[in-house]
């Protein structure tokens, strides 16, 4: 069926609902987007924010098949509800506000039809959103688009999506913490992460005179930056939000909302102004930080404290002139006071709970599990694998040994780039963890295993769980006579020729059963080295290179990683060997 009949053909579906009129012929804007005028018709009673008749866009992308419903400007709701984005007057090039409301099933998010249940076809999947439409606007009127048991979606604001973005680590007593200080203010030190674009990180909270009251322990990298002072905190008892759903758009608004719960906004800005003028803070960019107890669901008491950010919050300093101020103390807390109650638009910035199971949300349920610490015996192709899966699902602290350095022919299947060459494996591994996640504390040590140095042979032996990475009976020995002093968990893991194979031996005691391990190893039928077969690195004294690919390095440290879990939960004298088809499939072989 042509696009044109199908377009057609939703015209006339839309007739056929009493509730829905269609009340002009499909437009193409900006050659892209077609856009089609309905009047959707309320079956409940009108309220302040939701009339009995609203007008409406359905807009179709015809790049990318979208389909969009979007308030009119004229006739449709100007407020924003709940599961909408910020409901503004949008661009004049087009006759529909950027109010979309969603519409889709939540698992419509992971890009699968068949997953979510919807519609594929375009007639079929723009009716379909029409109809939710009107579930909707009742919903709305009723106020029933907040269900309980459903996951709390924060209300939109001015600026709050993508960039700028303020992390904060929000822990499990931060609730006792704050409510003890509702309707307080303070300062803050916010970190900015020069390797990421725009984001930046609260490591601390001050009193009002600047005496630190709580500090969060971030990773090596964070924790490592200059954190100047330059934001303000109110702790609040309720969520500063405009009905029926969106974050206040100006200064006014917010001093109104706060002023409800008891909080004078401008008294507050006038003793920062002070403050701000006397030293150490003169100058600086600040942003403002509310915070206030926030449920994890819709119907449950609060269990976090949840923190958002303003940028760009302007206090006067001694340079200041304005017209019809003097520039002196009082005439600058004039200055504040004023601005603390204009029609100023504010610009919220995106906050970030870097709580480690709030990071780690697409990884899963975390566990105790994670609070191990983890030495990696090399930090090869397979090490720099492994410790990068290790790290993202939640183990922190991780040790790196290797004396090697890094070669340009390791970036074939290396987790490090080109920025790490000529370093050491070891450190350059661990600084890159540090850089992957905001909790990372890797530590490198560029030496070989043992170590000659009693002081890096001390502290490798505050390490849990002893991953080795090296493939090398060598280091199985020696990992045999190091005096551990006291039971570790042992992962040895190695790659067979060609990386046809993988062989993982666990156990769980004082001193690593290297006799045990090899003899193990030796009882699986795993193919011999083949050096007729071997890669050829360099010219007149070469040496061979071990033939494998990048993806049957990160295939092989996937189920390394799963085997250094499993060992942690279930410690146990273990030897696997998995084999590789040419296919990619994977079978575990009995030995």
């Amino acid at each position: 069926m042509s696009a044109s009949l199908v377009l057609a053909k939703v015209i006339e579906e839309v007739g056929n609902e009493p509730r829905l009129a269609c009340t002009g012929p499909w437009a193409l804007h900006k050659d892209r987007w077609l856009a089609l005028p309905v009047r959707a018709t309320l079956s409940v009673d009108p309220i302040e924010h939701m009339p009995r008749e609203t007008a409406w866009y359905v807009v179709f992308d015809t790049v990318t098949e979208r389909v969009e419903v979007h308030p009119a400007k004229v006739g449709g709701i100007t407020a924003t509800f709940r599961h909408q984005t910020l409901n503004e007057e949008g661009s004049q090039d087009y006759p529909w506000r950027s109010g979309n409301v969603c519409l889709d099933r939540q698992s419509a998010v992971f890009g699968r039809n068949s997953w979510s249940g919807q519609p594929d076809a375009i007639d079929e999947k723009i009716n379909w959103r029409l109809a939710r439409l009107l579930t909707w606007i009742d919903a709305a009127a009723t106020d029933q688009l907040a269900v309980a048991g459903e996951p709390l979606e924060l209300p939109p604001g001015l600026g709050r999506l993508g960039f700028p973005a303020v992390g904060y680590i929000g822990a499990g007593d931060d609730m006792a913490f704050w409510t003890a200080r509702q309707n307080s203010w303070g300062w803050a030190d916010i970190a900015d992460i020069s390797t990421g674009k725009n984001t930046h990180a609260v490591t601390v909270f001050r009193d009002k005179g600047l005496a630190p009251i709580l500090e969060r322990k971030w990773g090596a990298l964070i924790s490592g930056l200059n954190a100047p002072t330059n934001a303000i905190w109110i702790a609040l008892a309720d969520m500063p939000v405009l009905p029926p759903w969106e974050l206040p758009r100006t200064w006014s608004s917010l001093c109104r909302l706060l002023r409800a719960q008891g909080v004078d906004l401008q008294k507050i800005m006038v003793k920062a102004g002070i403050a701000y003028r006397r030293g150490s803070l003169r100058g600086a960019k600040l942003k403002l930080l509310l915070g206030f107890p926030l449920p994890e669901t819709i119907g449950v008491p609060p269990t976090r404290f949840h923190w958002l950010a303003i940028g760009n919050v302007e206090l006067t300093d001694r340079n200041t002139v304005k017209d019809g101020f003097r520039p002196i103390e009082a005439g600058w807390q004039v200055v504040d006071r004023l601005r603390a109650a204009s029609n100023g638009n504010l610009s919220w910035d995106r906050t970030i709970n870097c709580e480690p199971h709030q990071l780690r949300t697409r990884s899963g349920a975390l566990d105790a599990d994670v609070s191990r610490r983890v030495l990696l015996l090399g930090a090869g192709s397979l090490g720099s694998a492994v410790g990068e899966n290790l790290l993202r699902m939640g183990f922190t602290d991780i040790g790196v040994m290797d004396d090697d350095l890094l070669d340009v022919g390791n970036l074939t299947r290396h987790a490090l780039g080109m920025d790490a060459v000529g370093h050491n494996k070891a450190h350059a591994l661990a600084n890159a963890l540090n850089n992957m996640m905001p909790d990372g504390n890797a530590l490198g040590f560029g030496c070989v295993f043992p170590p000659v140095d009693q002081d890096i042979a001390d502290r490798i032996r505050s390490y849990d769980v002893i991953v080795d990475c090296s493939g090398s009976d060598a280091v199985l020995d020696a990992m045999a006579r190091f005096d551990w002093r006291g039971e570790k968990i042992f992962v040895s893991l190695a790659m067979t020729w060609r990386a046809e194979g993988f062989l993982v031996y666990t156990a769980s005691e004082a001193s690593f059963p290297a006799i045990d391990a090899k003899t193990r190893f030796d009882a699986f039928n795993v193919p011999p080295s083949d050096l007729d077969d071997a890669r050829i690195e360099g010219i007149g004294c070469w040496h061979p290179v071990f033939p494998a690919s990048a993806a049957d390095v990160r295939l092989w440290s996937a189920i390394g990683t799963k085997a250094v879990l499993r060992a942690i939960r279930s410690p146990a004298r273990r030897c696997e060997y998995f084999q590789q088809a040419d296919d990619g499939t994977v079978e575990k072989v009995d030995g």
